[in-house]
């Protein structure tokens, strides 16, 4: 791989729907720049980039994958990242810590909810966009209907710097409106000729617009242009640049992954467009020993700054920590201060990827990407950084899982495997989640949607041999009360020798939806001698976590001691502890006690064509329609669904969509089961009572 200076080094990542051609235009890229000397293709497995078999499998990819290239003098990182909603987490990481994004769209199809998602994530992370419009070879690719598309749904902002040359069969390249030249493309190479006369007057009105559209941030290009003075290239861009990265202009290029067409243009645009390290804002961190923010400039100058931002398991190397670097250089050997951890790591052997490649370098620059093997103390989000100048970058930010399953390891040895398996995914994934459910002594496995949780499966089935099934999870049900009661709780048996006496008196009462139990010490005149009164408590607080209308805790009432007796030798704690849990079950049962479920709050993205099929669907599921919104034309649903309706809503809502819904979902709080499906929950409960009786 070529070494070039420090100032031409670039970064992006490939962002699009499954479909799309994110692959197979990661591939292109590569191969045009001579990385890979075999174009593969993902619908017949031959891709060169996902080479998972669970992506053979699928024919989609599962997860990001890193990769470098040289084009002419420069150094180009891309990150070619899943499509598929489930595998977010993948594309959120590279997006956070390289330099720019390049945002594929289907031209036969134009901006989807994918597109739009990815677009929003970019535009947060404050990431400048490129977007290329894909499959121009394609007889449904209309131009005009996906740029209206585009600054209906994603930005006005969006203006082609690039126009098809052809269409459908007949496309064969692109129209360069910046360099004013066309471009035949294919698999052979890329040629300049001659803008066909029949395109003449199509080309020089959008160069037009173009450079009209650049004068109108930058005051000085637009008093040239208002004097009748003719701007060129070298007129327009450094503005051009600017424009980019700051947003005011989202440039649009086309072409086609399979064919070619387009790709030299995008790497041009890549190379020329995007600012360098040195020139991007600098990166805002603290320091880890003392809390301060800093800052670290993206030169050679700085003291070195990396942060892990993907770790990939290597068969032969065993795991691969994927760095980003943002300030300073990085050598061979060097030692570096985790920021979390605060361990020193030693990055040996740095690596860059081309293809199914691995190339050792012995440095590496501000702007560059590398993979480093055996880090020790590390992962995804932490940085690296001199130790003479500690420094953390903010950590990557992952959205929350929207699905949860109950995990159920088939025997004993699996189930003792099980832990150290989980904990070495959640540290190459950090979307994937587990914990142990106490309340039902379970362990539930969180993702982001059926798909994700089953190429988790996979993974722990083919590489750690442990054989498991996936259930639903145990919905976490509570009890409460809506009326009270006086009982008495007392306790006495008589042995040999000393016996055990305990008698309390307690009020129960309702308290507000969330408020919890409070315990209030109401005893007066010594009935009960004060070192007693804890162990009531406690005998309430264990009682409390198995009620009496189907063994669920109870949440939300107030107990109220106020009377008793005691005997002077036979009293005891244990005496007293039990006779409070013998008080609150008989109080309960008194008190008219009720069933909680817990609700959520869900938010749903959707083309507009959906809206009625899921709010019927929802409907169907007794949940509630609090708000509709348009943004662009898709329509978002606020709404409230019991979380028992939703544990396959992640699956059901893409099918009911055609895979172009998308929903988050949180908790919100816990409300009575409505009364003709009580005794179902009830039925339900006693079975599994009885089978962990068994």
């Amino acid at each position: 791989m070529v070494e070039s200076s420090a100032d031409k080094v670039r970064s992006f990542t490939l962002l699009g729907a499954s479909g799309s051609g994110k692959t197979s235009l990661a591939e292109a890229l590569l191969f045009r720049a001579q990385a890979i000397h075999r174009l593969g293709k993902v619908d017949d497995g031959t891709s060169q980039l996902d080479s998972d078999p669970e992506e053979h499998k699928r024919k989609i990819s599962l997860f990001s994958k890193v990769q470098s290239l040289s084009w002419k003098d420069y150094r180009l990182h891309l990150a070619d990242t899943p499509g598929f909603p489930d595998f977010l987490g993948e594309v959120l990481a590279p997006l956070q810590v390289m330099d720019a994004a390049v945002l594929v769209i289907d031209a036969t199809v134009g901006v989807d909810v994918s597109a739009r998602l990815f677009f929003k994530e970019a535009m947060r992370l404050k990431k400048p966009v490129l977007i290329f419009l894909n499959k121009f070879d394609k007889a449904q690719a209309d131009f005009e209907r996906c740029l209206d598309s585009i600054r209906n749904n994603l930005s006005r902002h969006a203006f082609p710097i690039a126009l098809p040359l052809g269409n459908g069969a007949g496309f064969r390249g692109v129209l360069d409106l910046v360099d004013g030249r066309a471009l035949e493309e294919n698999e052979k190479g890329v040629k300049e000729i001659a803008i066909p006369w029949e395109e003449q007057e199509k080309f020089q009105d959008w160069q037009k617009k173009l450079i009209e559209e650049v004068a109108e941030t930058d005051e000085a290009l637009f008093e040239k242009l208002g004097n009748g003075e003719v701007l060129k290239k070298e007129d327009i861009l450094p503005s051009l640049m600017k424009d980019i990265e700051e947003e005011e202009i989202i440039p649009i290029l086309v072409g086609s992954s399979l064919g070619m067409q387009g790709v030299s243009l995008l790497l041009e645009t890549a190379t020329h467009l995007l600012l360098p390290p040195a020139q991007l804002p600098e990166s805002r961190g603290k320091n880890p020993t003392n809390g301060l923010v800093e800052t670290r400039k993206g030169s050679l100058s700085e003291s070195p700054c990396a942060q892990v931002f993907k770790i990939q398991s290597d068969p032969g190397m065993g795991d691969l920590y994927f760095l980003k670097i943002f300030s300073g250089k990085l050598m061979h050997g060097q030692d570096l201060l985790n920021g979390r951890s605060m361990a020193l790591e030693r990055c040996n052997h740095l690596f860059k990827i081309s293809g199914r490649e691995r190339h050792e370098v012995a440095e590496a620059f501000a702007g560059d990407v590398v993979a480093v093997a055996k880090l020790k103390a590390s992962q995804v989000g932490d940085t690296l950084s001199d130790a003479s100048r500690p420094f953390a970058l903010e950590a990557i930010h992952y959205p929350n899982a929207v699905l949860s399953k109950a995990l159920h390891p088939k025997t004993r040895q699996d189930q003792e495997k099980l832990g150290i398996a989980l904990g070495k995914l959640t540290a190459l994934d950090p979307t994937f989640h587990f914990h142990h459910d106490a309340e039902f002594s379970e362990t539930l496995v969180s993702g982001m949607g059926e798909v994700h949780l089953e190429v988790m499966l996979e993974r722990l089935q083919s590489k750690y041999g442990i054989a498991l099934e996936l259930c639903e999870p145990h919905v976490p049900y509570r009890e409460t009360i809506v009326g009270r009661s006086e009982v008495q709780g007392k306790y006495k048996k008589q042995t040999g020798g000393h016996g055990q006496y305990g008698d309390v008196w307690i009020r129960m009462s309702p308290s507000a939806l969330g408020h919890g139990f409070t315990f209030v010490d109401g005893i007066k005149g010594g009935v009960i001698p004060s070192k007693y009164i804890p162990a009531v408590e406690k005998g309430i607080r264990e009682a409390m976590h198995r009620g009496v209308l189907a063994g669920y805790p109870v949440v939300d009432f107030q107990v109220e001691l106020y009377d008793g007796s005691f005997h002077n030798v036979d009293s005891s704690d244990l005496a007293f502890q039990i006779a409070g849990s013998m008080a609150f079950k008989k109080a309960e049962e008194e008190a008219h006690p009720i069933l909680l479920e817990p609700v959520m709050r869900v938010e749903i993205l959707t083309p507009v064509d959906y809206v009625g099929a899921i709010t019927n669907d929802l409907a169907s599921r007794r949940g509630k329609i609090l708000g509709m919104d348009q943004e662009g034309d898709l329509q978002v649903i606020q709404g409230e669904v019991p979380m028992a309706e939703l544990f396959s809503y992640a699956t059901d809502l893409r099918g009911l969509t055609h895979g172009s819904g998308s929903h988050r979902a949180e908790f919100a709080r816990y409300e009575a089961v409505p009364g003709n499906l009580l005794s179902k929950v009830l039925k339900e409960k006693s079975r599994l009572i009885r089978e962990e009786k068994k």
